[in-house]
């Protein structure tokens, strides 16, 4: 048996779509899928294209691993996954991929501290195994939740508040980016994001300025609502309310919105994805008729396991 493991190259685009599309890996790589999902993952400025790395077992595709690498407040934080296809797995292609990868991260991490992640939809016993032989321990549980088509309320929004979708505009970017920072300074895993980079995922094919709501009080921004549509499902994949304006119903009219966008966008399934410690959020989404309908594992890596 020979396994490589090399660097990922533009001219491995396709090797690496099969391995993310074949029936195996999927469903656990379900932003991946189509050439659109792909496009949008390679163009994640927080993605580590130069850490990707892909498996080769006699000659043939056999796994990839990814890196992100999120600024938070006090460090930097790395969120890693392994995909091995099924028919090679059982043979340690998947540790090989985590152990370079994990080697790689701290390599990268300087001066600043450095936390590194995995995570894995569940049920998963061959992640569960991964993490448990690595030195990664629990951390979170994160929910997908989706709810029924149909029905959604029209969203009432409240005194003083104007809303508008992202025109491009440097004051639009600027107000969603702080409104973003706002509402999720307190959060888990806080990630810090920059106005280029927010300049990079507007300028994204798959991005929709449609599917951007701002909301505005005082001309200031003081909630937002982004909606993705992916191959497989509709998503809310970010819903903020700045502090000062909780409480006045804000939230769950931007969430009606973006239920009703994703409707109106895609015949596919609404969801959303939501940290479970969360009670809060999870008390209005399931107001909302929202359910959960998958869960997610987060493992943090040992701090004194790390090289």
């Amino acid at each position: 048996m020979s396994l490589e493991i090399r660097h990922w190259a533009e001219p491995d685009r396709g090797t690496l779509q099969a391995l993310v599309s074949d029936d195996s890996l999927a469903p656990h790589f379900d932003k991946f899928q189509g050439e659109a999902g792909l496009d949008a993952k390679l163009g994640d400025p927080r993605l580590m294209r130069d850490e990707l790395r892909l498996a080769w077992l006699d000659g043939e595709p056999a796994g990839f691993g990814v890196m992100w690498w999120l600024p938070q407040d006090h460090g930097n934080w790395v969120m890693m996954r392994v995909g091995v296809h099924a028919r090679f797995r059982r043979r340690g292609i998947g540790r090989r991929l985590a152990e370079a990868l994990l080697e790689r991260a701290y390599a990268r991490r300087g001066a600043q501290p450095l936390e590194v992640s995995t995570s894995a939809w569940q049920p998963n016993d061959a992640a569960e195994a991964l993490a448990a032989r690595l030195h990664f321990a629990h951390e979170r549980w994160f929910w997908m939740m989706a709810r029924p088509r149909g029905g959604a309320p029209a969203p009432a929004w409240p005194a003083g508040i104007e809303v508008t979708t992202y025109d491009g505009s440097e004051r639009a970017l600027a107000g969603w980016l702080e409104a973003y920072e706002d509402s999720f300074a307190e959060h888990f895993r806080h990630v810090r994001a920059t106005l280029e980079e927010g300049r990079q995922l507007a300028a994204a094919p798959s991005f929709r300025p449609d599917g951007l709501l701002l909301a505005w009080r005082g001309g200031k921004c003081v909630g937002f609502c982004r909606c993705v549509l992916f191959e497989s499902r509709g998503e809310i994949a970010g819903i903020g309310t700045a502090r000062a304006a909780r409480g006045i119903g804000l939230g769950r009219a931007m969430l009606r919105w973006g239920v009703r966008w994703l409707e109106a966008s895609s015949p596919a399934p609404v969801t959303l994805l939501v940290d479970g410690a969360n009670e809060g959020a999870l008390a209005l989404y399931r107001a909302e008729g929202f359910e959960v309908s998958r869960t997610r594992r987060i493992w943090k890596h040992e701090p004194e396991s790390a090289a």
